[in-house]
């Protein structure tokens, strides 16, 4: 059943929900979103910073966006601040400071191409699957464990590469990339459990 918006179009009755939970009302400004937004606006530092051997001052930033990272989901639940926007702003976070930060130390530190690809491509993949769901299902699907320390994974990547650990750096290209396969494969089934879900909903 469509619900037309202010603009003119039309949303089905899902996407209305999702966009009005996603701009629930005391869940937008909070404390964990912040610290989202920082490490989505951070990206572009670490990515200058990176590509010119700034090796001091992209370290530091590096720990501490990582520390964001942490800290946003934690304070999320420990202040009852668990929103559907920050379900999509942390996430989308690590993705582009984990695109930025690879492309960087291909153009910068020798990092191969089939790395970046490896990163970059999983990650389009699965926002592609996520905007999907997003017609589909009235909530935004949160985060899975396995994502998570796959982006852990890549953080240690870009140190090892930073610091110029050449005895790491092989293995480390190797286990991210092997993480990255194992998350998206968790990500499919997932994105068709959530599938096989809606239409469950539909009948």
């Amino acid at each position: 059943m469509p619900t037309v918006p202010a603009w003119g179009g039309k949303f089905t009755v899902v996407e209305a929900n999702v966009w009005q939970n996603l701009f629930q009302k005391g869940k937008v400004f909070t404390l964990s979103n912040l610290l989202s937004l920082i490490r989505l606006i951070g990206s572009l530092p670490i990515y200058y910073l990176t590509l010119n051997h700034r090796t001091g001052p992209a370290l530091g930033l590096a720990v501490a966006l990582i520390l964001t990272d942490y800290f946003d989901g934690y304070l999320a639940r420990k202040m009852n601040q668990v929103s559907e926007l920050g379900k999509v702003l942390d996430p989308l976070a690590d993705k582009l400071c984990g695109a930025l930060a690879t492309v960087a130390l291909h153009q910068s530190y020798g990092l191969p191409l089939w790395v970046v690809v490896v990163v970059i491509g999983r990650d389009v993949l699965i926002v592609f699957g996520a905007l999907i769901l997003l017609t589909r299902l009235p909530y935004v699907a949160p985060s899975e464990m396995l994502g998570k320390i796959a982006v852990t994974i890549l953080a240690l990547l870009y140190l090892v590469y930073l610091l110029e650990l050449e005895p790491l750096q092989l293995p480390m290209q190797y286990i991210t990339a092997m993480m990255f396969f194992a998350s998206l494969i968790h990500y499919a089934h997932r994105f068709l459990s959530r599938l096989r879900e809606q239409r469950l909903m539909e009948r």
